[in-house]
């Protein structure tokens, strides 16, 4: 089946296929099957998909402008060198995705399962990750200036050297997060300590 712009797609089934080098703009997918298949180098603009499996699916260079992904899963997707260019992913699972030279620009990244994952010297720069589980991911020298990182879980990650400037860090768990070399600004260091059951008089 071509993939067609400006339309509705609803439980259909690409599994094992090779869509690559294709643009689609303006369509919408709901609950739609991608497992294992070849969309290297698409581009996606204004799509809309929701609850699609695009698991183990090679999605390599890929660019995907204002489009977005709600509750889609993602593990085991191959997304090296792909751009999300204000996307909406809210609950996006990514466990075991290759995210090799993965580039966010913008967008709501909020409630995405990032577990485990390498993000390690990424720009996540004015990104909302409200409520990301980024449980024992890489995250050394990750920019998140700027980033709402509202109650996101950094349990078991590594953050040494993140720079976490500007960006909104209410409602994380601090315990056991090792914070050596984590960069900070004074209203960010009270709400650590506040966090730690520290009173602020």
């Amino acid at each position: 089946m071509e993939l067609k712009n400006k339309t509705e797609y609803v439980d259909e089934i690409f599994d094992n296929r090779a869509i690559s080098e294709i643009t689609i703009n303006k369509s919408k997918f709901n609950n739609c099957s991608f497992k294992n298949t070849r969309l290297k180098e698409i581009i996606t603009s204004e799509c809309n998909f929701v609850e699609c499996d695009f698991s183990n699916s090679y999605l390599n260079a890929s660019v995907h402008e204002n489009s977005t992904f709600l509750n889609c899963n993602f593990e085991g997707a191959k997304l090296f060198n792909a751009d999300f260019v204000d996307c909406r992913m809210v609950g996006a699972d990514l466990i075991g995705a290759d995210l090799t030279a993965l580039k966010i620009i913008g967008g709501d990244w909020s409630y995405v399962i990032f577990r485990h994952n390498n993000l390690s010297g990424f720009d996540l720069r004015g990104i909302k990750f409200a409520g990301t589980d980024f449980y024992g991911c890489n995250l050394k020298e990750t920019d998140f200036r700027e980033s709402d990182l509202s109650g996101a879980v950094l349990t078991e990650a590594k953050i040494s050297g993140a720079n976490l400037q500007g960006a909104k860090i209410a409602g994380i768990d601090f315990k056991n997060i090792e914070l050596k070399d984590v960069h900070l600004d004074y209203m960010q260091a009270g709400i650590i300590v506040e966090s730690l059951g520290a009173l602020i008089e």
